[in-house]
């Protein structure tokens, strides 16, 4: 192991033991699944072409990230080395983001109680050569991560663009993961139309460089474990009520179907 691995900072250790996880993550679905998992059909075509113009439309106000370097952050958050564009959403990704099925679906998905982050996701756009998001874990409060493709290609063959995760590292400093990025890791491309799910903070993963003439825009919704009740899921009970009732009314809003309940049947 990378010797930086040993100047993980006082107290930020225990983090990366099995043990400092909630019983209640430790014991969920989506972690016995190794922390991620892909869904189809959360949004249908239409819907993804909808949310695809809204980003398309969202670009005028994108700014752009690059940082060469990634800071020296062991475990969650920092400052990973990353070039991209992104936005913030609009109408389309708020009403998305903020739907009570959506907690609904995701506490199916993951087994976690959750609850948004902030009032609205982030268009990410990689669409120029080199555009990439180095391996990192998730802001703190980004204890969920939904991440769903709109846009990748045209492409050749090759891993521009595909995401890499660690399953089998998830509680070793990032230094280390960074230092032997082949060892573990799962490569894999999330298609136009596909939601991935995962515990970005506690999985290590990145984006790997787009290619020439490749563009990969993706809607990115960020969901916390709540402090508070984290063990009940009362919380949850009004998203029982009222899924069918906010499904349609985001379909007839926005002219664009979700089909989440197809997704776990």
């Amino acid at each position: 192991m990378d010797r930086r691995a040993a100047q993980v900072r006082p107290g930020s250790r225990e983090l990366l033991r099995p043990q400092s996880l909630p019983r209640l993550i430790r014991e969920s679905r989506l972690f016995r699944r190794g922390c991620f998992d892909i869904f189809e059909g959360l949004l249908d075509e239409r819907g993804r072409v909808c949310m695809l113009r809204e980003a398309v439309r969202r670009a005028a106000a994108a700014r752009l990230s690059d940082v060469p370097a990634s800071d020296d952050e062991e475990v969650r958050g920092g400052n990973p080395a990353r070039c991209l564009f992104s936005a913030a959403g609009g109408e389309l990704l708020d009403a998305f983001y903020q739907a009570t099925w959506m907690l609904e679906f995701l506490y199916r998905a993951s087994g976690i109680p959750v609850v948004p982050t902030g009032d609205r996701g982030t268009y990410s756009y990689y669409i120029r050569p080199g555009h990439h998001l180095a391996i990192h874990r998730d802001i703190p409060t980004c204890d969920l991560a939904v991440i769903t493709c709109l846009c990748d290609g045209p492409r050749k063959d090759g891993a521009g663009g595909m995401m890499g995760l660690y399953p089998g590292r998830l509680f070793e400093p990032l230094s280390a993961v960074r230092a032997d990025p082949e060892q573990g890791v799962v490569r894999l491309r999330l298609l136009p139309g596909q939601t991935m799910v995962m515990f970005g903070g506690i999985i290590p993963h990145a984006i790997q460089p787009v290619a020439e003439g490749q563009a990969r825009i993706v809607a990115v919704l960020c969901y916390r474990i709540p402090e508070t009740g984290a063990d009940s899921l009362d919380h949850l009970g009004p998203c029982r009520e009222a899924a069918t009732r906010q499904r349609s009314a985001l379909d007839c809003a926005l002219r664009c179907r979700v089909a989440a309940s197809r997704v776990l049947t």
